[in-house]
């Protein structure tokens, strides 16, 4: 019964044209795999730029704002509102009236 499935099984010989051509195929399977990292790697870095570009827009109007809440917050601000405002002015200005 032995001898039986010994003649059955089928011996693969590794012969120089099927070494070649897995070779062939492993290198082709090898190419796609890395033109598609490329092509990844290619999108993240143009992704990468437009985030970086957003950041950078929303930091410079956070700085700006912070900017404007300490201005708001100073006495010259206060000045300025009164002066454009309402009206007021100080003991020494000179106040304008034009109608048209």
């Amino acid at each position: 019964m032995k001898n039986k499935a010994l003649k059955n099984k089928i011996k693969y010989k590794i012969t120089p044209k099927l070494a070649i051509a897995f070779g062939v195929v492993c290198a082709c399977f090898i190419a796609v795999v890395l033109i598609g990292q490329a092509q990844r790697q290619a999108e993240i870095d143009s992704e990468m730029a437009q985030l970086e570009a957003e950041y950078q827009l929303l930091y410079n109007e956070k700085q700006r704002l912070e900017n404007m809440v300490d201005y708001v917050q100073s006495e010259d601000y206060l000045l300025q509102y009164a002066r454009e405002k309402l009206g007021f002015v100080k003991p020494d200005d000179i106040k304008f009236d034009i109608d048209e």
